[in-house]
């Protein structure tokens, strides 16, 4: 017995030995190409914990597994295991409906610091109870702009009829629709040719979108309007996340907030250097006086706390005082 002992224990060294023995396999994917902000924060969570030597990975990107919301049925199905999500992530739970109030927050230090903090944790906990879904970290999209190739929007009333590209959240088209635009749900891999056949008139996204979509090619007008803070929620499902250890759980998280880290970084590099660069490219680049626009989006708080719950609308604003 002493010979078949020792020799399954140097055969189990060697397969030891093979790369990828004992490492534990996540697979992912985003929907957007590399540079945009949400595959800048999927492939930073990779790179560093791939860095740590513990982990494998599979990782999709371009769209090569669908869509967000396609992705986000994988997700839920087991079939992907960390997914970032922007506006979309609405459509899984209505307390995110709260990114879609216009002029919710001043700036992007007080959203950093409530995401990093309570909440962060009260998002999370709702969607760990209602979808099963792990988040690890809350990265950032930023601040959006519209562009469109009408007019500058300097007022409410400039976005009377545009037909401005929205994501599928119904209360982001709910928000255009009450200060009067068009807005138009599409897939954000559609939106260059739409806007370029005059299908659509404009889109609302952060700076560093439009830039790596090249909307600026096929848009005159940037306005600085600031209307809503995107964050991306960096998730995993819940299972996959009960079956790590504690010290793989640690290394996830740590990743987590590199990436987080990383998107904020870009965010706050593209609002500084990309209105000079669209200026010199020839585009029309405005701030308007947001005041008006304001007074215009202060009636929906009531409905939107009917969507996210009367109780989380008044948690969050008292977390904004």
């Amino acid at each position: 017995m002493k010979p078949i002992t020792l020799a399954f224990a140097a055969a189990l060294t060697a397969f030891s030995a093979l790369p990828g023995f004992g490492e534990t396999k996540l697979t992912m994917a985003v929907e957007t190409p590399p540079g945009d902000p949400l595959n800048v924060m999927l492939t930073s969570f990779k790179d560093d914990l791939l860095a740590s030597e513990g982990f494998s990975v599979d990782f999709f990107e371009s769209g090569a597994m669908g869509n967000e919301t396609a992705l986000t049925e994988l997700l839920r199905a087991g079939q992907l295991d960390v997914v970032p999500l922007g506006s979309d992530i609405v459509e899984l739970d209505s307390k995110f409906a709260i990114f879609d109030l216009p002029f919710l927050f001043d700036d992007k230090e007080t959203a950093r610091t409530l995401l990093d903090g309570e909440l962060g944790v009260m998002l999370a906990d709702s969607l760990l109870e209602t979808n099963g879904l792990k988040v690890l970290a809350f990265g950032e999209l930023g601040f959006r702009a519209i562009s469109n190739s009408v007019r500058p929007i300097e007022t409410p009333a400039d976005l009377a009829g545009l037909k401005l590209r929205t994501p599928g959240s119904q209360t982001r088209i709910m928000a255009f629709q009450s200060l009067g635009a068009a807005p138009t749900p599409l897939a954000l891999g559609e939106v260059y040719v739409a806007l370029r056949q005059g299908v659509l008139d404009g889109q609302e996204n952060p700076l560093s979108v439009v830039k790596e979509f090249s909307f600026d090619e096929v848009q005159e007008f940037i306005s600085l309007t600031n209307h809503v803070y995107t964050p991306i929620t960096l998730t995993m499902a819940g299972s996959v996340w009960e079956g790590l250890s504690a010290e793989e759980q640690a290394q996830v998280m740590a990743s987590a907030k590199v990436s987080a880290a990383a998107t904020r970084t870009l965010s706050d590099d593209s609002d500084a250097s990309l209105v000079s660069e669209f200026t010199e490219a020839g585009l029309k680049v405005n701030t308007p006086d947001l005041a008006p626009f304001k007074a215009a989006a202060a009636p929906l708080r009531d409905d939107f706390a009917e969507i996210v719950s009367p109780e989380f609308m008044t948690a969050v604003e008292e977390l904004l005082q």
